[in-house]
């Protein structure tokens, strides 16, 4: 009877002293045991200690450390203020203090022995500027980024040129990455960047086995270097099609090796055609590496399956020598009318572009021109804009116009001096820039001013 009655007083006191131990931290307004936050203890704290603790850690480390990220010997140093960062101390400390007063009873029992024997870690909460964050990711993907280069041959130096491994900055999880690594409380803040290495499709080896040797035809068209977006867009779509090798009846499409004008892709923004006006656009300038390849179809007389031209003439192709293409709309095609493949070159060096086919064997004695006949002139026409600024009567030149043109291709196949071929490639027609001319609208004053 007596033991009885000591198991029930134990019973009682453990109940007591375990209902104790739950539910003092809950009246007292404290953190349970084993709370943390980037593994420093929390516990035994109310939540004004906890955001003193958390303001002093983030005044004194969080903003102020140093903090970099790497690849290989690129190290680019990362303020947290550039980024706008800081600890978000009253998310934090609500976070904490809700470990194990939410739920059912039974719930909030389980969260605290939990805690208690295993632990549990609050994640610092925190805020920074994403735009900011954003544009140091771009930075560091440019000077990171490098496609791979296929091996080839050169036709502005000769020979042949080595394949080269490329290297992309993987950036869909990086701003997590570098948030988590500035929230840590101790270590180095140093953090590797995640580079996937790619890899080309053609390497010298394969290239020998090709027994592509011969230059069919080349064109070269030159561009404005110092507008740095529109020549990198020129030299990220060269180096796309470069050692691209086209087998025999083979059709290449331009866009299918290009691929998306974005800026994922590297591609920048730069001015471009559209609706018969310059816009700026991402990829603008592609269409140069488009134009280029076109007349290299044309010269090494190749079947052009799909072209367009632009609605407006261009500076660094004649007439009717140009193709725009638009991803997923516009695209340039032609096909190796050869028994044997043929390979695209693509290179820039200053400001050339220079697009070249190499194959195994060349064609003798034949030679092919273009020319461009039936030129007609578009004269623009002239639009009258209504002024409240100019006085009724009075007219003034707004804009000055542009002609347009209509002009048809042909491509001349010759053989020891005589024409052999002779064919009508297109009719292109280039729309005007019309005239614009203000006339006013604004009625004088015919108020009488006295004389006295």
């Amino acid at each position: 009877m007596k033991r009885c009655c000591y198991v029930s007083v134990a019973l009682v006191l453990l109940l007591f002293t375990g209902g104790f131990i739950f539910v003092w931290p809950l009246v007292a307004g404290k953190v349970y045991a084993g709370v943390t936050v980037e593994g420093v203890a929390m516990s035994g704290l109310t939540i004004d200690e906890v955001k003193n603790l958390l303001c002093l850690w983030r005044d004194e480390q969080a903003t102020q450390q140093p903090f970099s990220v790497y690849y290989g010997e690129k190290v680019f140093p990362l303020a947290p203020q550039t980024v706008d960062y800081d600890v978000d101390v009253d998310a934090t400390a609500d976070e904490v203090m809700r470990w194990g007063r939410k739920g059912s009873l039974f719930e909030r029992v389980q969260y605290i022995c939990q805690a208690e024997l295993r632990g549990h870690s609050v994640s610092l909460r925190s805020h920074y500027s994403e735009q900011k964050l954003e544009n140091l990711i771009e930075n560091w993907r440019e000077s990171i980024d490098k496609a791979p280069r296929n091996a080839g041959f050169s036709i502005l130096h000769g020979g042949m040129i080595h394949e080269e491994t490329g290297h992309k900055l993987e950036t869909s999880s990086l701003k997590t990455l570098i948030v988590q690594a500035l929230n840590q409380s101790s270590g180095p803040k140093t953090l590797a960047l995640p580079v996937t290495p790619l890899y080309p499709e053609l390497t010298t080896g394969e290239l020998a086995q090709t027994g592509l040797k011969e230059l069919l035809a080349t064109f070269t068209t030159t561009f404005n270097a110092d507008d740095r977006n529109r020549s990198m867009n020129i030299g990220i779509a060269a180096n796309k099609i470069n050692g691209h090798i086209i087998y025999a009846h083979e059709t290449f499409s331009f866009n299918d090796a290009v691929g998306p004008r974005d800026k994922e892709h590297g591609f920048k923004e730069a001015m471009e055609i559209v609706d018969n006006a310059y816009v700026p656009g991402i990829g603008g300038g592609i269409c140069q590496v488009s134009s280029t390849l076109y007349n290299v179809a044309l010269l090494a007389n190749l079947s052009i399956v799909e072209r367009y031209n632009h609605s407006k003439p261009l500076g660094y192709v004649g007439l009717g020598r140009d193709a725009t293409v638009a991803y997923g709309t516009l695209d340039f095609k032609f096909t190796n009318d050869f028994p044997f493949p043929v390979m695209i070159v693509a290179e820039v060096q200053d400001n050339e572009l220079c697009i070249g086919l190499f194959g195994t064997t060349k064609p003798t004695s034949e030679t092919v021109k273009i020319v461009t006949e039936n030129q007609q002139v578009i004269s623009p026409a002239i639009v009258r804009k209504q002024d409240n600024a100019l006085l009724l009567g009075e007219t003034e030149l707004d804009k000055q116009g542009k002609p347009g043109y209509e002009v048809t291709t042909v491509r001349v196949v010759e053989q020891d001096g005589s024409t052999i071929k002779r064919e009508i490639i297109a009719t292109d027609k280039y729309l005007p820039e019309n005239t614009v001319v203000k006339f006013g609208t604004k009625m004088p004053d015919f108020s009488l001013k006295s004389t006295y």
